[in-house]
């Protein structure tokens, strides 16, 4: 194989393998955001309706299946160790009814034997079911990190973002946003080269997770541009975290030699927009008031609806 056509082959397989990596991602955010409340409501009313069929009819091989049904719902629904101790029960519970039924009379031994084949039946059960959740969600997690930053990409960024606007809607609390853009980033890329600027973007992601308070959220978006969300914060104080944290960016930037300043706009909201986009636009534009006149500095507005 000459080196062109092995290049096109690794470039074949390496957008196969991200094909599916997206796709599990996919699978793994549909299910996983499914209510829980819900899948709990109804592995407990199957619960109920296989025990009823149970006890009315007491025949144990036909109802294997059914009640592996509520076990496995109740198992996503509330986790590991509440599926294995639920097994436990209805093995004993099952088996309870069959002794009622007179059903081993003739073979008392018969009673160990299957309890504990229907015990390891639906252990196995909850050990692969929450194995798959596992997976899931860390493909989850996974499409929602930014792998050169490690912070949360977009869709991520997004993501927790829309779901405390809701906190914020209902409970009448205030959210600001942070845009930040890179002043003479492609001139860093363009002297020193890309790896350089992996290396600056890299210094500016552990700056952010640093010097930031434990309920701020810093996010890339793409590029040189990262926006950061600060929760439950009056602007004046959502101001000066944002200012301390364009010092700490800026003195990084003196130590690595390298030209870059930072254009920042604060968007704080103390009465929620209708989406996310209108959010992030507002401390979009301010960003670029910024970038279009000095550059290197904050501009900040407060929205009240």
């Amino acid at each position: 194989m000459t080196g062109r056509a092995h290049t096109k082959s690794a470039w074949r397989q390496g957008n196969t393998v991200r094909r599916k990596s997206n796709r599990t991602a996919q699978i793994g955010s549909y299910i996983l955001n499914q209510d829980r409340k819900q899948w709990l409501i109804y592995g407990v009313a199957a619960l109920f309706a296989v025990t009823a069929l149970n006890y009315v009819t007491a025949f144990k091989l036909q109802l294997a299946l059914l009640y592996s049904l509520p076990i496995l719902m109740l198992t996503w629904a509330a986790g590991r160790l509440f599926g294995a101790l639920l097994s436990l029960i209805v093995c004993s519970m099952w088996t309870l009814i069959d002794i009622t039924a007179g059903r081993y009379l003739d073979n008392p031994k018969m009673l160990y034997w299957e309890w504990g084949v229907c015990l390891l039946g639906f252990m196995l059960l909850v050990l692969g079911l929450s194995a798959l959740r596992r997976m899931l969600e860390e493909a989850h997690f996974q499409s929602r990190k930014d792998t050169l930053t490690s912070l949360v990409n977009k869709g991520g960024f997004y993501q927790i973002v829309s779901a405390e606007m809701e906190v914020c809607r209902r409970y009448r609390r205030t959210l600001s946003i942070a845009y930040i853009d890179c002043d003479n980033f492609k001139a860093v890329n363009d002297r020193y080269g890309h790896h350089v600027g992996d290396d600056l973007l890299r210094v500016i992601s552990k700056t952010m997770q640093r010097k930031l308070r434990s309920s701020d959220l810093p996010g890339r978006l793409g590029g040189d541009e990262f926006a950061i969300m600060l929760p439950e914060t009056s602007a004046e104080a959502c101001r000066m975290v944002v200012e301390m944290l364009q010092q700490r960016l800026l003195q990084e930037m003196v130590d690595h030699q390298w030209p870059v300043t930072f254009s920042i706009g604060i968007a704080t909201f103390t009465r929620m927009p209708e989406s996310i986009e209108d959010m992030i636009r507002q401390a979009d534009k301010l960003m670029y008031a910024v970038k279009n006149s000095s550059k290197g500095a904050i501009k900040q507005e407060v929205f009240a609806g």
